[in-house]
């Protein structure tokens, strides 16, 4: 086969081998592979993508009724559960605590918010006045270091955090195991506070970005260092994402009205992760070999 470029890039759980027979019968010439929790439909750089993705489209209608969509949705919720245990955890985690950051974002800083915190926090005046980290070692709070990964003070805030912790977090997951995965998590949560707090000093701040881009950075060293084994995030998601993470510095992104961002936990959990993938291939060298 000549050079070749990818047409379509799929589920792992569908099974292509009917399409596959399809493109045979129209002589193109394929090749189907498991690129980290997708199947990549790979054809010649001469044959035409637009025709194969009409193709798949065509295959997918003509498949045989897969059921109603209520308990196929289920089914497909169930077995994710399964599959990515750890990663679906962490998102409902998230969605559960969401109301604790969007009051906050009204004016509310009463109840759980006040357990979140990096440091411990009070109102007077009508102003918030954080205590210096020492605080939190103080009263041996040390949940604090961790816990601000679960504030999200807009529904977008969460949305945007959790459709990357999917994307990313179910990979790592899948492909490393679980363990992997809440190390990263954890260590990139400890790694992105620590930075935001040294950049800023204490202050109201959370989201699970810092954690998302520990997951980047542990990506995209395991695939530097491990080119035959990638966890096979397309290359362009590091560049929009390493772009957003410059952005932020200059702070032109906040001139654009998107809020006061978190650039500090932006790089400490990119810095936390890439530590973590250097020592990965020793941790993960039984599973992966």
């Amino acid at each position: 086969m000549s050079t070749l470029q990818l047409a379509l890039q799929l589920p792992q759980d569908i099974d292509l081998r009917g399409f596959s027979l399809l493109l045979h019968t129209q002589n193109i010439a394929h090749r189907i592979t498991l690129e980290g929790i997708y199947q990549v439909v790979w054809i010649a750089s001469d044959e035409d993508p637009e025709m194969v993705i009409g193709l798949y489209q065509t295959w997918q209608a003509q498949r045989p009724a897969q059921g109603p969509v209520a308990p196929n949705l289920i089914r497909r919720l169930i077995q994710n559960a399964l599959e990515f245990p750890m990663t679906v955890l962490m998102i409902v985690l998230n969605c559960c605590l969401a109301w604790v950051g969007l009051q906050a974002s009204e004016g509310d800083f009463s109840g759980l918010i006040q357990q979140l915190t990096m440091t411990p926090m009070s109102m007077t005046g009508g102003y918030l006045f954080f205590e210096p980290l020492a605080a939190t070692f103080a009263q041996q709070s040390y949940w604090r270091l961790l816990t601000p990964m679960l504030l999200h003070f807009s529904w977008l805030h969460l949305a945007f955090n959790l459709l990357w912790v999917w994307e990313l977090g179910r990979r790592i997951e899948k492909l490393h195991g679980a363990n992997l995965f809440l190390g990263v998590t954890l260590v990139g949560s400890l790694g992105a506070n620590l930075m935001q707090f040294s950049l800023s000093g204490p202050g109201l701040f959370g989201g699970m970005s810092g954690v998302v881009f520990a997951y980047l950075g542990y990506c995209m060293v395991w695939d530097r260092l491990r080119p035959k084994e990638k966890i096979g995030l397309a290359p362009a998601a590091y560049w929009v994402m390493l772009g957003f993470l410059a952005l932020g510095f200059t702070g032109l992104l906040d001139l654009l009205g998107l809020g006061a961002l978190a650039n500090g936990a932006h790089l400490g959990g990119l810095l936390a992760g890439a530590v973590i993938a250097l020592l990965a291939p020793f941790l993960v060298r039984k599973r992966v070999l």
